[in-house]
């Protein structure tokens, strides 16, 4: 009886055809993306519908560092497509570490609501944001402070020389 169950359950489980959506994207060392203070790059991302019928695809993602280019509300994948491309500009502002990310989410593509279950992919990457090494970086509080202990020390050196040489 055993036996009968535990083969019954195996050839269920070999029977089962799993498909889902899969996102490939670019390789990032440490998954960090590191970039100069303003400057920008781009970042792609990969769609893929492994699947044997079309399936209808949302991306969302942060903008605040992040914008797509030619960015659509779904992205409609054919059956078994690999490899709709989709481009991020990301832009580095201030220096900084931060976290980015996107979020692909599968969607019903005629808007019947068909499909029982939704899959969704999330990823987060780090954008880290450094200055411009060949660019001079200016203190200004430190060359204030400079110039007010120089400023200091010319008047301090002025008031000794009038002791030591008075005027005739």
């Amino acid at each position: 009886m055993r036996v009968t169950i535990f083969l019954l359950l195996a050839l269920a489980i070999l029977s089962l055809q799993v498909n889902a959506i899969s996102v490939a994207s670019d390789y990032l060392v440490n998954d960090t993306l590191v970039l100069i203070s303003g400057t920008s790059k781009i970042y792609g991302i990969r769609l893929q519908n492994p699947t044997d019928y079309e399936v209808g695809l949302k991306l969302d993602y942060d903008n605040t560092f992040m914008k797509v280019i030619d960015y659509k509300e779904i992205y409609i994948l054919a059956p078994k497509e690999t490899g709709y491309k989709i481009l991020f500009n990301v832009t580095a502002q201030k220096p900084g570490l931060y976290k980015i990310g996107y979020t692909v989410s599968e969607v019903d593509p005629a808007g019947s609501g068909g499909l029982p279950i939704r899959l969704k992919i999330n990823r987060n990457i780090n954008l880290m944001v450094i200055e411009d090494p060949n660019r001079i970086q200016i203190n200004y509080f430190n060359l204030a402070f400079a110039v007010a202990l120089l400023v200091l020390a010319l008047l301090l050196l002025q008031k000794k020389t009038r002791k030591r040489y008075p005027k005739k």
